[in-house]
């Protein structure tokens, strides 16, 4: 049984000590405003909860009827993560040759997206059964943690968009459980995750781990091309064709340009916009049972 409160309002905390759970949970900005203010640097360098809110922001949900069952938390995380170990360990074991598995952006992206699991799932057992003293993480442990989460959220739903929208052609290639997992399940279930079990805000400044992760990549693309690497299938030079830059370099730079910093803010757009719904219900119905509660005592 969870120690504490799931169904507690939620106050907005000193953005200069700890990071906000969610915006002001008594009205609605204006959509604007709320989209300049989410660009603030404040939300980026500040992402860690004080004790008072740290159970509240990992392991509850803005949605009541899901706090009425607290085991929910610790169940769903614990099949979410037996699923994505067995997938990553899966898709390691059966990579010709292995040590090729790691030159994947979809792969790396799957291993920040169980790292961020790995959290999530070893949170909620802190919760349900730790008894000792300092149950908060360390804020350095906590910044780590939904780094990774925003990475997994963006880079994940980027794998998905590209691989399905382009990349994938049904006419040549066959459909197997681990094509699903790695290219738009496993973002799924950690998105249902976060969006529902979890109270984490997105902002659009939240783009800014996913575009370092995808120039560190780049950066990857540029020195396999340089020292002319040499990969299965006869691949020299590159990881993936549409990143060939022995050809058209120019259109290759562009599609670089868009996966590095148009996608990501793109994603983080749309996150931002369903995460700023899911605070709008919220406060919608904060307001109504307010109203009714100062309707039965008058």
């Amino acid at each position: 049984m969870m120690k504490g409160d799931a169904s507690q309002t939620l106050s907005i905390v000193d953005g200069n000590n700890a990071f906000n759970i969610e915006q002001d949970q008594r009205r609605n900005k204006s959509y604007f405003k709320a989209l300049q203010q989410s660009f603030s640097l404040i939300y980026l360098k500040h992402k860690w909860f004080d004790e008072k809110y740290w159970k509240l922001a990992f392991c509850s949900s803005s949605f009541d009827f899901i706090n009425k069952y607290p085991n929910i938390f610790l169940l769903y995380r614990t099949v979410l993560f037996v699923l994505t170990i067995f997938d990553l360990v899966h898709g390691i074991v059966n990579t010709r040759p292995v040590h090729e598995w790691a030159i994947y952006y979809t792969h790396l992206t799957l291993l920040i997206t169980f790292l961020a699991v790995v959290f999530q799932f070893l949170i909620a057992c802190r919760v349900n059964f730790y008894r000792g003293d300092n149950i908060v993480p360390r804020h350095s442990l906590q910044y780590i943690h939904i780094i990774l989460i925003l990475i997994s959220l963006g880079s994940g739903l980027i794998v998905s968009l590209v691989y399905w929208l382009i990349l994938h052609n049904s006419s040549i290639q066959l459909y197997y459980p681990k094509m699903f997992l790695d290219h738009g399940i496993l973002w799924f279930l950690l998105f249902i995750d976060i969006f529902l079990f979890t109270r984490l805000p997105i902002y659009m400044i939240d783009c800014i781990p996913s575009i370092i992760f995808a120039i560190i990549y780049g950066i990857f693309t540029l020195i396999v091309f340089i020292f002319k690497s040499k990969f299965s299938n006869d691949r020299i030079g590159y990881v993936y064709r549409a990143f060939n830059l022995n050809n058209s370099p120019i259109r290759v730079l562009i599609q670089m340009f868009l996966l590095i910093f148009i996608l990501p803010i793109g994603i983080m757009f749309i996150l931002w916009n369903i995460f700023r719904l899911r605070r709008s219900i919220h406060v919608e119905i904060t307001n109504e049972k307010e109203e009714s509660e100062l309707t039965i005592i008058a």
